[in-house]
């Protein structure tokens, strides 16, 4: 199979979360340790790889606790980054963090919205509402001082929250400049290999804040290591060493443990993520 060039990375400035969502690894399955990338690490695994146009600044966990991470929002900027995107939780977005946002080189930020209002109160534990109307502010602020911002919300959606899509898709599209919708995680055997080693769109990988390399975001206790961008390029990592073990086993089904029950819940409104045949990438 065809290997895509290196042009996108998942940076994890953080793991920890100030929410305990029902279906999230934070809450129960993550056993790697918790903790903040340090701001020097950031700035190598920048510099590192030349060829990155695209980061997106979230993986497990709430970004916006990250002290930093409006710095690395700026080095990424000046380093060349095209593209730089960030999904939260939306709950920190008071008056002060809603202008940083708008002041920052961010391009696009996505709130994490999960159906309806009685849905998402009982997988997030907060109230729709706050959440809307800090939504609301960004909106508006960002319309006056920046309006290429784009701001999108993000549905994780399962068997029993689908009939939810067609309403929630008709109601954000009239707040939000897009709407995403993909499927839940679920483990079930996996039949063919998966795209995030090649390359689907662009080849991607992923730096756990401790610097750790992995191929996915859903290997989320990092079990198949590639190297540590501390001592490591992380444009090496996706040449050669254990990324090419990985490629091997799944070009010949001999799936390793992370990946032989990982697959996604059957929806009709949306695709899967993590298979050839279905894979739509969007950043």
């Amino acid at each position: 199979m065809r290997v895509k060039p290196l042009t996108s990375l998942i940076i994890e400035p953080t793991n920890t979360c100030n929410l305990r969502c029902s279906f999230c690894f934070v809450t129960e399955g993550m056993t790697r340790d918790e903790g903040f990338m340090d701001l020097v690490l950031f700035k190598k695994i920048i510099d590192d790889t030349p060829s990155l146009e695209h980061i997106c600044m979230h993986n497990w966990g709430e970004p916006l606790l990250h002290k930093d991470i409006f710095k690395m929002f700026d080095y990424a900027y000046q380093a060349g980054v095209k593209h730089i995107v960030m999904n939260t939780n939306g709950t920190l977005l008071n008056e002060k963090m809603i202008n940083k946002i708008v002041e920052s080189p961010l391009n696009i930020i996505r709130f994490s919205i999960d159906g309806s209002a009685e849905t998402f109160k009982k997988i997030r534990g907060v109230e729709l509402d706050k959440i809307e109307a800090n939504i609301l502010r960004l909106k508006n602020l960002k319309e006056v001082q920046r309006p290429n911002l784009s701001i999108g919300v993000v549905f994780t959606v399962e068997e029993k929250t689908q009939q939810d899509i067609d309403e929630y898709i008709k109601y954000w599209e009239t707040i939000v400049d897009h709407v995403r919708i993909q499927p839940k995680l679920i483990q079930s055997p996996r039949k063919e290999p998966c795209p995030e080693p090649f390359g689907k769109d662009y080849g991607k990988l992923v730096v756990l804040w401790d610097g750790t390399v992995i191929p996915c975001c859903v290997d989320y206790n990092a079990t198949l290591k590639l190297g540590n961008a501390k001592t490591e390029k992380v444009s090496d990592l996706w040449g050669f060493g254990e990324i090419d073990t990985l490629r091997y086993q799944h070009e010949k089904g001999a799936y390793p443990k992370t990946c032989i029950n990982c697959n996604e819940c059957n929806v009709s409104k949306t695709h899967k993520r993590f298979f050839f045949e279905e894979a739509q990438e969007v950043i």
